[in-house]
Order: structure tokens, then C-alpha cells, then sequence
């Protein structure tokens, strides 16, 4: 089963993944960022993917709380963010494992530009008696202008010996030496700045398809 939301106003969303099932959410903001509270929930043996990419503008809190509540449950929240201007947007992705032998990912990436603000604050949770669980929070940004600000601090709670976790942060400059090598083939700043963004953002397109894939490739290329 797969839903699309396009340009959600704000507000909550509550989703219950059933044993057995596999389910995709697909969630794409272009006019205005928003603020959302997702609860999701994932049965025994269930399957959730979740897709988010925001290019709006404006100020937002995303708060998305995962759920795998019964053994053999999976999921994983794949994002990605442009910040222009003076936006504010802070993302919380938490997973929380409530049972033995549940996956959990969670990553995301960001561009900052202008004076724009970006924060990664998710969390994975493993709780006791949640044995062979695996989870990983990785959380990735680049700053493009100097007045911006990311920031990057996934977080592991972990009450449980016999499971898998790690967590990865890095928020950065462009990298100096990929923005030198663009220069010296003729391409203008302003040019390779996009190139970089592509590289960056694009890999969330592999989650959609047909015109919205082409509404969110054009919303990258012209965001930077």
C-alpha cells in the first residue's frame, strides 16, 4: 500500500501499519513548510517506508514518532530538507523499539542557504526486552553561506544488550576541494553550487515517481 501527501497543511497524522503489511508513505511540501506531529505504528512482521522532502518555505517542526511495537517490525524514515532565506525547520524522526528483533533507520540530509536555519534532533530508541533489534540514526547537512546555522545530533537510547546501533552525524562547508574542481572546468559558482545540491538531495526522488519525480527534481535544481 502506498499514499502520497502533497503540500499537507498542518497538523497530526496517525498510521497503523498491520501485521504482515507493507506500507509507503510518501510526504513532498514545494509552496509552504509546515508543521506536522506523524505517529506511526508497525505490527509483527510489518514493512513501513517513509519518504519526507521538504522545499517550502518558511518555518516548520516536524515531529515523527515510529513505533515497532511487535516483533519482526521495520521501518525507515528517509529525509531531505532545503533551507533558503530565513527559514526555520526542525526535524525529529524517533524510532522506538518495543519488541525483539525490529530494524530501525533513520536518515537525513539538509542544505542551508542565506540566513535560513536547519536542526536534526532525532532519536532511536531500543527499550528493554527488545533483543536483536538493529537501529541507526544518521543525520547529514551542508551550510552554503555564512549567516546559516545546521545542525546535526542524532541520539541512541539503548536499555538492552543483544542488539545493533550506531548513529552518524556531519554538518559542513561545501567541500572546498569538489567546489575547486567544478571551477577549474568553467563552471560558475552559482552553477556548481547546484550540481552539489543534486548530488546531495536527489537521491530522495528514488521514492516517487512520474510528474511529482519531476515537480521535486525541478524544486532542487531551482532551490540553490
Amino acid at each position: 500500500m502506498e499514499r502520497q501527501f502533497v503540500d499537507l497543511p498542518s497538523g497530526n497524522l496517525e498510521f497503523t501499519v498491520e501485521r504482515g503489511e507493507s506500507a509507503r508513505l510518501l510526504f513532498v511540501f514545494f509552496e509552504k513548510s509546515v508543521s506536522q506531529k506523524i505517529s506511526l505504528h508497525v505490527k509483527k512482521d510489518a514493512t513501513l517506508e517513509v519518504a519526507y522532502a521538504d522545499f517550502g518555505r518558511g518555518k516548520s517542526n516536524i515531529d515523527a514518532d515510529i513505533y515497532l511495537e511487535e516483533e519482526g517490525a521495520k521501518a525507515s524514515f528517509h529525509g531531505a530538507f532545503l533551507a533558503s532565506e530565513k527559514d526555520l525547520k526542525e526535524v525529529k524522526a524517533n524510532c522506538f523499539h518495543l519488541a525483539p528483533h525490529t530494524e530501525g533507520l533513520v536518515e537525513n540530509y539538509g542544505i542551508t542557504e542565506g540566513q535560513s536555519r536547519l536542526l536534526f534532533l532525532g532519536k532511536s530508541d531500543i527499550q528493554r526486552g527488545a533483543k536483536g533489534s538493529i537501529t541507526r540514526q544518521a543525520a547529514k547537512a551542508i551550510v552554503f553561506d555564512p549567516k546559516c546555522v545546521a545542525h546535526a545530533s542524532p541520539i541512541l537510547c539503548i536499555d538492552e544488550n543483544d542488539v545493533q546501533a550506531s548513529h552518524a552525524a556531519a554538518v559542513g562547508k561545501l567541500n572546498d576541494q569538489h567546489l575547486f574542481y567544478l571551477l577549474s572546468r568553467g563552471i560558475d559558482l552559482r552553477e556548481a553550487r547546484r550540481l552539489i545540491t543534486l548530488g546531495y538531495l536527489k537521491p530522495i526522488e528514488e521514492y516517487f515517481d512520474g510528474e511529482l519525480k519531476e515537480r521535486i527534481d525541478a524544486a532542487i535544481e531551482g532551490g540553490v
